[in-house]
């Protein structure tokens, strides 16, 4: 072959790869346009209904369209919502990560209500800090209700046969005081205060006439004070304010909640004042709820400084601060009850933890270290906020037998107003 076939078949050649190449840059220039409009639609949805070309026709300012401004606001629309953790079912355990370096697991206890367990929450050396910073700060005696000649007092005939039984006369002195007499105590304060003559356990019309408030108020005070076990609450407590010490624990008990409750940041930070608690011997809180239900439109606690108000815990957080020699569990009265009825529970003399602890239908032993949780309302469907109170939340602290029990409390707040939660 001579030079000019030579030098022919190399420009040819020449051609051949260059048009290889281009058809090779062009095929990957394609790809990249399809990564790039998978990438757009992934983050911004694709426009179906354009026919004429990757960009929507702009019907409004500044090249935005209308639909992409209407997308926008529904996006800024959607409100927060509660969480509620998933117990799955009772006995499962799944891990979670609190804090660095450590591992814990949540145990799901019961599923009406729904409660939880973590053991080891605080490490020995935790426990003792808490109980520490309680003895540091004082504790008071705890109280529930104060008893004064002015209290009101209604005579709960429940029956409407117009005289008092002692299980009435016993539903009236709860309600009136938040004192629980047994029968005997009933029968000896009739016979003090000289209210049943004849002695047949029943209160009229005519012999409830000389039933003064005033004298009753002062008999069941002195009472009280002679035998403080009869009153609802029987322990000390004190109050920790986060905002209110640089403590590191306490700065760190507010990171774990933020991580175990996945709750609002605002609703962890606000209102974060939690309780310690010491129970001595025959230390017990009778049964009842922590939070309340939307009671005649009463305002929530925590957002006013009325007295006339109710209060809103969405959320309890318990932790036992040491091992209990014997006594001292939370008992659930009416866990797992096929329905709720108010009436039947305190007729029933339950909430009476003091006497009638066994009585529960649900136990968690105290533990050193492990934290108790549950939830107090439910979510609402429609609003995704705050619910109905959950009735089977009835609980409280069976009687102290020996040693004595120590537990923090901490309540995380909420209202039916989202916008003043989050504010």
């Amino acid at each position: 072959m001579g030079s000019a076939g030579r030098a022919s078949t190399v420009v040819c050649s020449v051609f051949l790869i260059t048009a290889l190449l281009l058809k090779i840059h062009l095929a990957a220039a394609d790809d990249e346009k399809v990564d790039l409009k998978e990438h757009a639609e992934h983050f911004y949805g694709s426009n179906q209904d354009n026919k004429d070309g990757d960009c929507p026709e702009s019907d409004g300012e500044n090249g935005i369209s209308e639909e992409s401004d209407t997308t926008l606001e529904r996006e800024k629309e959607v409100p927060v919502k509660l969480t509620r953790l998933d117990g799955v079912q009772v006995g499962h355990i799944q891990e979670i990560n609190l804090t660095p370096g450590r591992s814990h697991s949540l145990h799901t206890v019961n599923m009406k209500p729904l409660i939880f367990e973590i053991p080891d929450f605080f490490s020995n050396e935790e426990c003792q800090h808490i109980i520490r910073l309680g003895q540091e700060q004082g504790l008071e005696v705890s109280s529930t209700h104060q008893i004064t000649a002015d209290n009101t007092l209604r005579l709960l005939d429940t029956n409407g046969d117009q005289r008092l039984s002692l299980q009435e006369m016993r539903r009236t002195i709860e309600d009136g005081y938040d004192i629980y007499l047994n029968d005997d105590d009933i029968r000896e304060m009739y016979f003090r205060l000289k209210l049943d003559p004849n002695q047949d356990d029943f209160i009229s019309r005519s012999e409830s006439s000389g039933l003064k408030v005033r004298q009753l108020a002062a008999y069941i005070k002195d009472l009280v004070s002679k035998n403080p076990i009869k009153k609802s609450r029987y322990s000390e407590q004190t109050w920790i304010y986060p905002d209110r010490t640089k403590d590191d624990l306490v700065a760190e008990f507010q990171r774990r909640l933020l991580k175990l409750t996945r709750l609002p940041e605002q609703l962890i930070n606000k209102y974060s004042f939690f309780q310690v608690v010491k129970y001595g011997p025959h230390g017990h809180y009778n049964a009842h709820l922590d939070s309340a239900g939307d009671t005649k439109g009463l305002p929530c606690c925590h957002l006013v400084t009325t007295k006339k108000c109710r209060i809103c815990r969405y959320m309890t957080i318990m932790v036992y601060l040491n091992d209990v020699e014997e006594g001292g569990e939370t008992a659930f009265v009416v866990a797992n009850n096929d329905t709720f009825s108010d009436q039947t529970l305190r007729n029933s003399g339950n909430i009476n933890l003091n006497n009638h602890c066994r009585e529960s239908k649900l136990h968690v032993r105290p533990q050193k270290g492990k934290a108790v949780i549950w939830y107090n309302h439910f979510i609402d469907e429609e609003t995704g906020w705050f619910g109905d109170v959950d009735n089977f939340t009835w609980h409280g602290g069976c009687p102290v037998i020996k040693g004595e029990k120590w537990i923090m409390n901490r309540w995380i707040c909420a209202s039916n107003d989202r916008e003043v939660d989050l504010a």
